[in-house]
């Protein structure tokens, strides 16, 4: 018996360990930081931008810069607009598991005609009615990164838990896309931009109960048929 507790418990805390974070855009992971264009040029197009997609327009429309770069980082970062005509969206290919639960974390900062006290960034999770990433969107969840509270000064989003994956998500391909969320609808509100940076998304992939107690079952079978 405490052979068979002992082992239990190990298998347990296996199975627990196998609970953890994998990155799906982050760094140079499907280019999280925006740096995998190296161009000179300051001002690079979604079509000279890996991985990110103008879901709001023209791929030839301008995406990322390197004008008002972090200290730390002196490449490239998003541009974000309010009007809708700049939409990045990224292809992840994760298939959704249920039960898994999604973090994000980016800088951002606001810049020319942004409005301080109206204004969000937006991310928004999402799958497609094709699994294609042009395809009919039906939104997760969208989460905003608050108003800006320091003027042209970057700002951290670290927000855990977002969205957790419901069994009708299972088997589907994950979205994501940035863009900007105007506080109110009026001319002067919606020509305003931010900058975005070292955006990350990652999941907790949680083990399913089912495969862990299968595990637990057969272990329990193999200890008593060793007994005997």
């Amino acid at each position: 018996m405490k052979i068979l507790s002992t082992t239990l418990i190990s298998l347990a805390l296996t199975a627990a360990a196998s609970q953890g974070a994998l990155i799906l855009v982050g760094g140079t992971t499907l280019n999280g930081n925006f740096n995998a264009d190296t161009s000179a040029t300051d001002s690079r197009s979604y079509s000279d931008t890996p991985n990110w997609t103008n879901l709001g327009g023209v791929d030839s429309i301008e995406a990322t810069r390197g004008n008002v770069a972090l200290a730390n980082d002196t490449t490239r970062n998003l541009v974000v607009n309010l009007d809708g005509t700049r939409i990045s969206g990224n292809d992840t290919g994760y298939v959704i598991a249920t039960g898994d639960v999604f973090d994000i974390s980016y800088v951002w900062r606001d810049a020319f005609g942004w409005g301080d006290d109206l204004d969000q960034v937006a991310v928004t999770l999402f799958t497609t009615d094709n699994n294609i990433l042009t395809g009919l969107q039906e939104i997760l969840v969208t989460n905003l990164s608050g108003l800006s509270t320091v003027d042209s000064t970057y700002e951290t989003v670290d927000n855990n838990g977002i969205y957790t994956a419901l069994a009708a998500d299972a088997g589907r391909t994950l979205f994501v896309r940035i863009n900007g969320q105007v506080g109110v609808v009026a001319d002067i509100d919606i020509i305003g931009f931010a900058r975005l940076d070292d955006f990350v998304l990652e999941v907790i992939v949680v083990p399913e109960p089912s495969v862990s107690l299968m595990a637990l079952f057969g272990a329990g079978l193999l200890l008593r048929r060793r007994r005997r």
